[in-house]
């Protein structure tokens, strides 16, 4: 199997998708054995303080800058996970360059960040890959990042597992994973928020905002299950995102258009064009105990009408 242009990746994505996913998984095993997928965690904290400047040219170089409004980690030396909030495909880039260590990438867009300048950059400071629809690949993932953490290293984690395009939660459902893999490596867990606001003409302004380490494992010794610390988690990190939306310019309602939501929507899958709406819905984390308003509707919008249910349509109803 040879390697496909771009081109032909997707229009063999448009036509056969067992054979897309064949040919990816063949790219990520040539991957996997690859120089720079071996680099030891010693070799990639040496080529972080050049990696990072580069980071910060190529950042600047897409018109995008970045203001930390805090920071209240304590320093120490445990291993962190930095658990980030998502709001779109720069995410990874601007963060990093604010942390200001040394961290290991979870990422579950092989497919979109393989083969580009991007990619190279992230593959090069340490990435780890994994299929979020595959079981056994998850399983292999978290392993490795406990192994990372173990060793001393640092990883940088999007716990709501795709962007949050929602119109307005700050933050949406995280995947319970993040517990399990802080408390098995003795990690702490750093929350951090991250907002984009685009610029009239080019690249966008993006505020980070970076919460104090908490310990998990002490939390569970305290009492707490792992559902309540979940939730503490999640607070934190609307909490840091609440608060960089008071550090903002407030703008009012009527100032938007009406159609602002679907011309927002739409510039942000333009970011990354290999990426789809569907792939964004279908990445995020589905808890079986929340009832979402669609489905609460969905068996009236699927309604057939007969003459035996048309009393629903009375206006006393």
């Amino acid at each position: 199997m040879r390697k496909l242009s771009k081109k032909e990746e997707k229009k063999l994505q448009r036509t056969d998708s067992v054979e897309y996913k064949k040919y990816y998984d063949y790219m990520r095993a040539i991957y996997e054995k690859s120089k720079i997928a071996n680099l030891s965690l010693e070799q990639r904290k040496l080529l972080y303080p050049l990696l990072r400047n580069i980071l910060r040219i190529m950042n600047r170089f897409n018109f995008n800058t970045i203001k930390l409004i805090g920071d209240k980690r304590v320093k120490n030396n445990r291993p962190k996970i930095y658990a980030v909030t998502h709001i779109g495909k720069c995410d990874i880039e601007m963060i990093s360059e604010v942390i200001g260590e040394h961290t290991y990438i979870l990422s579950g867009d092989f497919e979109n960040l393989h083969s580009t300048t991007s990619g190279l950059f992230l593959e090069t400071n340490g990435i780890i890959y994994l299929n979020e629809y595959d079981k056994a690949d998850r399983k292999q993932a978290r392993t490795t990042m406990e192994k990372v953490l173990k060793n001393g290293g640092n990883i940088l984690y999007f716990p709501e597992g795709t962007w949050n395009l929602t119109p307005s939660s700050p933050i949406i459902d995280i995947y319970p994973g993040i517990i399990d893999i802080a408390i098995n490596a003795n990690a702490e867990i750093v929350p951090v928020a991250i907002e984009q606001y685009r610029r009239e003409k080019l690249g966008s302004k993006f505020i980070a905002n970076i919460g104090k380490n908490f310990d998990p494992q002490t939390m569970i010794k305290n009492g707490c299950s792992k559902a309540e610390v979940k939730e503490q988690l999640k607070e934190l990190m609307a909490t840091l995102k609440w608060e960089i939306f008071e550090s903002v310019d407030h703008a009012k309602r009527e100032d938007f258009a009406e159609d602002y939501y679907e011309k927002y929507i739409q510039a942000k899958m333009q970011e990354w064009p290999g990426f789809t709406l569907d792939e964004v819905r279908e990445k995020a984390f589905i808890n079986k105990n929340r009832i979402e308003s669609t489905d609460v509707f969905k068996p009236i919008d699927e309604l057939i009408l007969t003459k035996e249910n048309s009393f629903l349509l009375r206006k006393n109803r």
